[in-house]
């Protein structure tokens, strides 16, 4: 019952903004604090949080693309600023487990990961998907970081560095190898 109670209050929290002009919301949970992802820092306790996607337009923008990084480039780039390689961003996509076994967000300076919603695959990369209201809310549990470069899983609890995250959704229908940027948004996080 208490579980289903807390999926209540979160929705009961989203309808609040669900008026929303954005593609997507990122939210960050940890605990009872539910923070918005939007260009901001965001001060964590060594301890487990959830990314919750809010895709809100699910019909026209069904993923995201994350950089997590310790490095500042993309986070430092400025909203005028194209993203270096915006062209090849699908290609720079590592593969994931299904249904994000390890709690995990990868870290590499330049690939990314993509955060998408197939409603015709039988797996994503979420722990779950909530459907309501024309919207998907995935969430993602992370645990662990997982430093590609020197293939090391760090425990949330270990964490010493802040960490840059950029969120992008792009267009690949503008041309044969041309991208858009639709949506661009970032976050640090401080431990």
């Amino acid at each position: 019952m208490q579980k289903y109670l807390w999926v209540i209050l979160v929705f009961w929290q989203f309808s609040l903004q669900a008026q929303s002009n954005e593609p997507i919301e990122i939210y960050l949970k940890q605990g009872n604090d539910s923070i918005k992802l939007n260009n901001n820092t965001v001060k964590l306790k060594k301890e487990p949080f959830t990314l919750i996607i809010v895709y809100n337009q699910p019909e026209k923008f069904n993923g995201v693309y994350i950089n997590t990084s310790f490095l500042k480039d993309y986070y430092n780039l400025e909203p005028s600023e194209t993203i270096k390689d915006l062209n090849y961003l699908p290609q720079k996509v590592y593969s994931e487990h299904k249904f994000n076994p390890y709690k995990e967000l990868k870290i590499n300076e330049e690939f990314f990961q993509y955060f998408g919603y197939n409603p015709n695959a039988n797996w994503n990369k979420f722990d779950r998907i909530v459907k309501k209201d024309g919207k998907i809310l995935a969430y993602r549990k992370v645990t662990n970081f997982f430093v590609v470069n020197e293939k090391r899983r760090i425990p949330i609890q270990e964490m010493k560095f802040n960490i840059f995250m950029i969120f992008e959704i792009i267009d690949q229908n503008t041309g044969k190898f041309f991208n858009k940027e639709i949506y661009r948004a970032k976050a640090k996080l401080k431990f």
